[in-house]
């Protein structure tokens, strides 16, 4: 024909937040012509997030373990904790950890680790915590984990048998808690 045609093509597996460039091509028995090179920016997404598990737990320190890829935007991560599940991951349950704030993560493409120390953690208590990161485009949010603290042992003192005048046998049951 004689006249323009109209045409398109989708793409797809876009990196969020990169800049890509693109021209368009036509061809026919007499040659090859290229029209202008133009380039679009792939709208940013929300972050993605990973929690992992926690480190370095004691009776009353350990430390919570996520990461998050950003999707191109700049992102901050941190904590929820609590000794009560909320089920699935949320901001609202427990403690927020940093208090405020949280970690710059950056706005590339890639996962960026991040972790921050549990606040008062007491000994023998299963904590459940999760992973959150935020962008401008929205929040992502990891799975729910847990981790026991280790408990001291238990220990009974028992009465003293047989007693006699010279000798006694001393008493007592304990638990490792592990």
């Amino acid at each position: 024909g004689t006249t323009a045609v109209a045409y398109t093509q989708a793409v797809a597996g876009l990196t969020p937040g990169a800049t890509y460039y693109f021209c368009a091509i036509g061809s026919n028995s007499v040659g090859t012509s290229f029209g202008a090179l133009l380039s679009f920016t792939a709208l940013a997404a929300a972050p993605t997030v990973t929690t992992a598990a926690a480190t370095g737990v004691t009776t009353t320190t350990a430390t919570l373990n996520g990461s998050a890829n950003p999707n191109g935007d700049p992102t901050t991560g941190w904590f929820r904790i609590d000794t009560v599940s909320p089920g699935t991951c949320n901001d609202t349950f427990g403690t927020r950890v940093p208090a405020s704030t949280g970690a710059a993560l950056g706005s590339g493409n890639a996962a960026v680790a991040f972790s921050q120390t549990a606040p008062a953690i007491a000994p023998g208590t299963t904590y459940y915590y999760c992973a959150i990161a935020q962008n401008s485009v929205g929040t992502g949010v990891g799975s729910v984990r847990t981790f026991t603290t280790p408990a001291p042992p238990t220990v009974n003192t028992l009465a003293a048998t047989p007693v006699t005048a010279v000798s006694a046998t001393l008493n007592a049951s304990a638990n490792p808690h592990g």
